[in-house]
């Protein structure tokens, strides 16, 4: 019989409307709502690693980096872009462009990346494959330096094109298999991290005030 170990974030988790490339250029069709951990009340034995941002990885793959601190249209079919120059504001939670990292998603359709912050938290970065305006929407959301080992995640919906759909995706630390998230109709759903992401995609949002929920070790 599989076995799991549950952990919830550490104390409450702060939910905070983050910039994310594609609301600003659009006007804020879609709502991006990070969530970032708080440290562990006892230092681990080791610290938390992410495999996915080690160095060789793919790197910024799929994610074209341009100058400036601004979204671009992109014509036709061309992918999604990201700004390497921090906007006003942004306080540091920002990807450090050097770090970023492919991710593989199974949720058809979607793109991710992680990444370190410049101000010492990690990244997730989300594309959801539906131009808004001409800009290939790229959302975002990062962590504190305290709540590195807890990991981000991000909730999206009003998807132009996906009426009624909610994606959440995130990044989990090292030995996580899975995150469970409680949902607003009383149901929870539970979310295979693999390479240290997850998604989902679905047409219920998180319960008020619910945050992911690391599991290790097996589950069903």
């Amino acid at each position: 019989m599989a076995t799991n170990n549950s952990t919830p974030r550490p104390g409450p988790r702060r939910r905070s409307l983050l910039w994310a490339a594609a609301l600003v250029a659009a006007g804020g069709l879609a709502t991006a709502l990070a969530r970032g951990g708080a440290p562990a009340e006892a230092t681990p034995a080791q610290p938390p690693s992410y495999a996915a941002l080690a160095a060789g990885g793919e790197g910024a793959s799929g994610l074209t980096i341009v100058d400036g601190s601004a979204p671009r249209a992109t014509p036709g079919n061309a992918g999604p872009t990201w700004p390497a120059v921090p906007p006003e504001g942004s306080g540091g939670s920002w990807p450090l462009t050097s770090s970023i990292r492919r991710l593989k998603l199974a949720v058809p359709g979607l793109s991710a990346w992680i990444a370190r912050s410049a101000a010492g938290g990690v990244c997730v970065l989300l594309y959801d494959g539906k131009p808004v305006e001409g800009v290939n929407a790229v959302d975002l959301a990062c962590s504190t330096p305290a709540g590195f080992g807890a990991g981000a995640s991000l909730e999206v919906s009003e998807i132009p094109g996906m009426p009624g759909r909610v994606i959440e995706a995130g990044v989990e630390p090292d030995g996580v298999s899975a995150v469970s998230t409680p949902l607003a109709d009383g149901t929870t759903a539970v979310s295979p991290v693999s390479g240290n992401a997850w998604a989902r995609s679905g047409t219920e949002p998180p319960a008020p005030g619910a945050e992911p929920t690391a599991i290790t070790g097996g589950w069903r």
